[in-house]
């Protein structure tokens, strides 16, 4: 790959990129090198792992499938601006489905009442399972929080970003007394209409976390 190399790519990167994406050696020279001039216009360092993950994201898209997704972004409020930001900061979620995407936005704008510009500094929660994992430690903040017991401005981060251990010794261990049915919640055994929150019926989604 003299093209990576000559402008700046290591040589770990490149092996990681033929050996987990081996189907970018079967691109055309032309798209090969066009997406490769994209990526490097973006402002990634060709010397990071991020630069590597951002050129099999666009290499995985035709154009107008690209479009389609910022376009879903845009849909949100978020500007070219933000979604360059995001992309660089998680290269990966730019190959999240559309509707994941729409539900996830869905859910943490107008279930949670975060603002679509919070979703925007933890990219990440689109590559996480919505079902498995943002919904269940979504409810236990909003239950927390209805019952004054935590504040109404925690980021979406703080509730989906811990391992399982620390998120339920920080929001359900701790509170288990206040909140007996806590755990109950947790795991989805409890209905919580009342607070405005509908469970999401989802078909299971590949590699969820």
């Amino acid at each position: 790959m003299p093209a990576l190399k000559g402008i700046g790519v290591t040589q770990s990167s490149i092996s990681t990129l033929v050996t987990s994406n081996p189907g970018v050696l079967c691109e055309s020279f032309e798209k090969f090198d066009e997406c490769l001039k994209m990526v490097f216009e973006m402002g990634f360092n060709p010397s990071t792992s991020a630069f590597i993950h951002a050129l099999v994201a666009v290499m995985a898209m035709s154009q107008s499938t690209w479009e389609q997704k910022l376009n879903v972004f845009r849909g949100w409020g978020w500007s070219d601006k933000d979604i360059m930001l995001v992309f660089r900061k998680c290269p990966n979620c730019m190959n999240t489905s559309e509707s994941k995407i729409m539900n996830a936005m869905d859910f943490l704008v107008n279930k949670m009442g975060w603002q679509s510009t919070d979703i925007a500094l933890y990219p990440d929660v689109f590559l996480l399972s919505l079902e498995k994992r943002v919904i269940p430690r979504c409810l236990v903040i909003k239950v927390l929080q209805s019952k004054g017991l935590l504040k109404k401005n925690l980021s979406p981060s703080t509730c989906v970003k811990p391992v399982e251990k620390l998120f339920l010794d920080r929001f359900v261990t701790k509170y288990q007394e206040q909140v007996p049915q806590l755990f109950d919640i947790f795991q989805g055994k409890i209905d919580l209409l009342e607070l405005g929150i509908i469970r999401y019926e989802q078909e299971p989604e590949a590699n969820q976390l």
